[in-house]
């Protein structure tokens, strides 16, 4: 299913940032069954908390970026779990990289720390989402769309 008047690259765009946000809201519904659920409330319980969390919406991520964003059809394991996924940790992890470099800059700049966190969530963003695009699902014999 494609939207309508959407060019297709505007599509993916889109489709990368709905589950994204999803990935966002279930790292939080484990962080909040992890810490006022399971009482897993000390500061190092709720780092492990976090760590799971994190790993757990991360894998998500990739496997709804594979399925509804990039609409891989195949599904061969070595593929996914030796190229591809590791790939994705990276590509998620320079993201994570870009947003831990720009916050101090745009800090000295004198940007308000909330507008300041904003821009480095888009730049972390944009920055995983052509990483993905180039390197992760880059291989075009496995693009076998839906």
């Amino acid at each position: 299913m494609r939207l309508p008047y959407v060019s297709p690259k505007l599509e993916r765009i889109l489709l990368f940032l709905v589950g994204g946000g999803s990935a966002a809201i279930l790292n939080l519904i484990l962080a909040y069954i992890g810490v006022d659920l399971l009482g897993l409330s000390s500061d190092l319980q709720q780092n492990y908390v976090n760590l799971v969390a994190m790993e757990i919406s991360l894998v998500y991520s990739f496997f709804i970026y594979r399925t509804f964003v990039w609409r891989i059809k195949t599904w061969e394991a070595n593929q996914i779990f030796f190229r591809q996924l590791p790939l994705y940790h990276l590509s998620a992890g320079t993201g994570f990289l870009v947003r831990t470099l720009l916050f101090p800059l745009l800090q000295l700049m004198g940007v308000h720390y909330l507008l300041n966190i904003a821009l480095g969530i888009v730049a972390g963003a944009a920055a995983n989402y052509v990483l993905t695009d180039n390197f992760v699902f880059k291989d075009s014999t496995n693009r076998k769309t839906i």
